[in-house]
């Protein structure tokens, strides 16, 4: 009999061990939870910092490519391109497969870009909207509201 009992007491005590307590679980809940919300704003802002290096990875081959047409001499010096004009002074008469991408960076995908070349050659990109001009190449110091300034 004390055999029977003692095996009884065994099981109970093996079955009694299985799993995590409720503190346990909620303890590691709450560690998830406050792990969840540093990492989040963080996504969002290195979301926005690759959208900004697309659009300035898109304007050098856009300056690049009006480079080469104003070396070639089909792209006059004194002269601005932009992205959806008439033929001949267009941007996607300049790029190979003639699509110019639209910018990426938040707020500012609704706008356009475009390529002014000065007297001198030198190749300036735009992103444009109605009367709102942001410098993306050659990138300047820093400018309030413009994500392609050197600092931000």
């Amino acid at each position: 009999m004390n055999q029977l009992s003692i095996r009884k007491n065994n099981l109970q005590t093996k079955k009694k061990k299985k799993g995590f307590t409720l503190i346990e679980l909620i303890i590691v809940i709450a560690i998830i939870g406050v792990l969840a919300a540093i990492a989040l704003p963080r996504f969002g802002q290195i979301r926005e910092n690759s959208n900004v290096s697309a659009d300035i990875a898109t304007a050098k081959t856009i300056q690049t490519a009006v480079a080469t047409g104003v070396a070639n001499g089909t792209i006059p010096v004194n002269s601005t391109l932009n992205a959806a004009v008439a033929a001949g002074n267009d941007l996607t008469d300049v790029l190979s497969g003639g699509v110019v991408p639209r910018p990426k960076a938040d707020g500012h995908t609704a706008d356009t870009f475009q390529a002014i070349v000065d007297g001198n050659g030198e190749v300036v990109v735009n992103v444009v909207n109605g009367a709102t001009t942001l410098q993306v190449l050659p990138q300047v110091a820093h400018v309030a509201g413009n994500p392609y300034s050197a600092a931000n």
